[in-house]
C-alpha cells in the first residue's frame, strides 16, 4: 500500500472573521480567529473539510463559545483538523470522495494507523489504542457531516454504507445528577484500554534538571530562560501553551503589587479566560532579572522584526516567541543531560502542583476520603474559588486523578500548617535553600551563598505574610 505524506493538511487562518448571516440590511460577521484551514495534500483547498471546520465553530466545547482555538497548534479544532486531515490524506492517496467511503474501506483506515509505528522507536505503535479511538471518533463525526451535507442521512448508520452505532454513556455533574450523553462506535475501533496518566515530577527530578542546566554548555541566556521555566512550571503548574503566551506586561503588573500575583492565560476555556495565581517572590524576581537582563540584552541585538512583542519566552537565534513544542523540548533536552531514563514533560509539573495544593487542601480541611473531597468540591464555595484559582479546572470531574493522587501523597505528609499558602512558602524556602547548597559545593563563591541565603530568608518571611493574609481574606465572608 502506497504511503501517505507527513505534510500537515492545515494551516491556521490568524485574525479572521466570515460572513454569518444578514438582517436588516446589514452584514452581521463571526470571529473565526486561529480557525484551521484544511488544503488537499496537492495544495488545493479541501470544501468539504473546510465546511465541517465552519461547522464546528458552532459547536459547543467545554464552554458555550465552540471548540477552543487557542495557541500554536488551534486548541480542540485544530486538534480536530488533524484528525480529519489522516482521513483525507487516505482519501486522496486511494482517489475516493469521502462520501464514496464504504463500511470496509473506513475499517482498513483504522487498521492502518493502528498499525503505523513510532518515528522514534519502529518497535512501539505511533498511536495508543485509546489514541485510534479517538481519532476513529472524529471521522465519524466528520462522515457524519459529509452524508448531511450530501442529504444522506443514513451515510453512517447501523445499515449504512458506514455501519456505526450510538452508544450512551453518562457523566455526574454538580449535585451529583448523571447527564447522559452520545457518541458514535465503529466496529473496527475494538477495546478501549485503561488510560495512562503521567506520574508527577519529583523534587528529586527537578534539583536533577537545575543541576544539568548549571552544567551545561549552553549560552547563559539559554540556561537562565530554562531556570525561569522551570520555577514557573514548578510554582503555577501551567499548561505549556499558558507559560508560552506569558507576557512581559504580566510580569510588570505582579512586581508592582504588594502581594503579587501573576495573570495567565486560562486555555481549555472560553476565550479571554485568565486566572491570578500568588507567585513566590523568588520566583518572580528570577522572572524579572531574566526579563531585563538577558532577555533585553538579546532582543536588542537579533530581534528583527520591529516593535517588541511582548512574549517572555523568546528564542535565542532570532527573538521569535517560543512555542508550545519548543518549551517541551526545552524539559526533554534537560532530562537528558541529567541523565533521567524516565519519562519527564512540562505538564507532569502541572501534575505535582495541583497534587500538592491538593494534599495540603485535605490537610487544612480534615478531609478523610475522596468522598469528602468531592463534596468539598461541590458544596463549599471558597473551596471551590481556590481549587479554580490555582488549577484553572471548571469541572469537578476533571480533578478526579488529583484527588487520588492527593490522598496517596497524603500518607507520607505529616505537617500541616494554617493554609495552603503558607505550606508552600515553606516548600518553595526549603526547596530553594537546598538548590542554593547544592550551588555551594559546585562552587558558589561563599559571599554569593550567604548574600543569596540571606534574599530568600528575606522574600520567604514576605511571603508568609502574603500567604497570611490571603487566607484571611478567603475566610472572610
Amino acid at each position: 500500500m502506497q504511503a501517505v505524506t507527513s505534510k500537515k493538511l492545515h494551516s491556521l487562518l490568524g485574525d479572521f472573521t466570515f460572513f454569518n448571516h444578514f438582517s436588516v440590511d446589514r452584514i452581521s460577521t463571526r470571529d473565526a480567529s486561529n480557525m484551521p484551514f484544511i488544503c488537499w495534500p496537492n495544495g488545493s483547498p479541501c470544501l468539504i473539510g473546510n465546511l465541517y471546520m465552519q461547522s464546528l465553530l458552532l459547536s459547543r466545547g467545554r464552554t458555550r463559545n465552540g471548540l477552543s482555538r487557542k495557541g500554536t497548534k488551534g486548541g480542540s479544532m485544530g486538534a480536530y483538523a488533524g484528525h480529519v486531515g489522516q482521513l483525507l490524506k487516505r482519501c486522496y492517496r486511494d482517489g475516493v470522495d469521502p462520501i464514496n467511503l464504504n463500511d470496509m474501506k473506513l475499517t482498513d483506515y483504522v487498521d492502518e494507523i493502528r498499525k503505523e509505528t513510532a518515528d522514534y522507536n519502529p518497535a512501539q505503535p505511533k498511536k495508543s489504542q485509546n489514541a485510534v479511538i479517538a481519532t476513529g471518533k472524529v471521522w465519524l463525526d466528520f462522515l457524519v457531516f459529509v452524508g448531511t451535507f450530501y442529504r444522506n442521512k443514513t451515510f453512517v448508520s447501523p445499515t449504512g454504507a458506514i455501519r456505526a452505532r450510538e452508544e450512551t454513556f453518562y457523566v455526574k455533574v454538580r449535585g451529583g445528577k448523571m447527564i447522559p450523553k452520545a457518541y458514535l462506535w465503529h466496529h473496527s475501533f475494538g477495546k478501549s484500554h485503561r488510560e495512562h496518566r503521567r506520574d508527577p515530577v519529583t523534587s528529586e527530578q527537578i534539583q536533577m534538571l537545575k543541576a544539568a542546566n548549571r552544567k551545561d554548555r549552553a549560552s547563559d541566556f539559554v540556561k537562565m530562560r530554562r531556570l525561569t521555566m522551570i520555577e514557573l512550571l514548578t510554582d503555577l503548574g501551567p499548561r505549556r501553551g499558558e507559560l508560552a503566551n506569558l507576557k512581559v506586561q504580566d510580569v510588570r503588573n505582579a512586581v508592582k503589587l504588594d502581594e503579587p500575583v501573576l495573570r495567565l492565560d486560562t486555555l481549555k476555556r472560553e476565550e479571554g479566560a485568565e486566572r491570578f495565581i500568588a507567585i513566590f517572590r523568588p520566583t518572580l524576581k528570577k522572572l524579572d532579572e531574566f526579563i531585563d537582563g538577558p532577555r533585553r540584552k538579546l532582543m536588542r541585538k537579533v530581534y528583527k522584526g520591529g516593535k517588541d512583542h511582548g512574549y517572555v519566552f523568546v528564542s535565542a537565534r532570532n527573538g521569535q516567541p517560543l512555542r508550545e513544542t519548543r518549551l517541551s523540548n526545552e524539559i526533554r533536552d534537560l532530562r537528558i543531560l541529567a541523565g533521567i531514563e524516565s519519562q519527564l514533560c512540562p505538564h507532569m509539573f502541572r501534575h505535582a502542583m495541583v497534587t500538592r495544593v491538593f494534599t495540603q487542601f485535605i490537610a487544612q480541611h480534615k478531609l478523610n476520603n475522596a468522598d469528602d473531597f468531592r463534596r468539598a468540591l461541590l458544596d463549599t464555595k471558597t473551596f471551590v474559588a481556590e481549587v479554580v484559582q490555582w488549577t484553572g479546572h471548571l469541572d469537578p470531574t476533571s480533578v478526579e486523578h488529583y484527588i487520588h493522587l492527593a490522598f496517596r501523597d497524603l500518607a507520607n505528609y505529616s505537617e500541616t500548617l494554617s493554609s495552603v499558602h503558607q505550606a508552600l512558602a515553606m516548600d518553595k524556602y526549603f526547596a530553594l535553600s537546598n538548590d542554593l547548597k547544592l550551588q555551594l559545593e559546585e562552587g558558589l563563591p561563599v559571599a554569593d551563598y550567604l548574600r543569596q541565603l540571606n534574599d530568600l530568608e528575606r522574600m520567604y518571611k514576605q511571603d508568609a505574610e502574603s500567604a497570611e493574609k490571603r487566607t484571611t481574606s478567603l475566610r472572610t465572608p
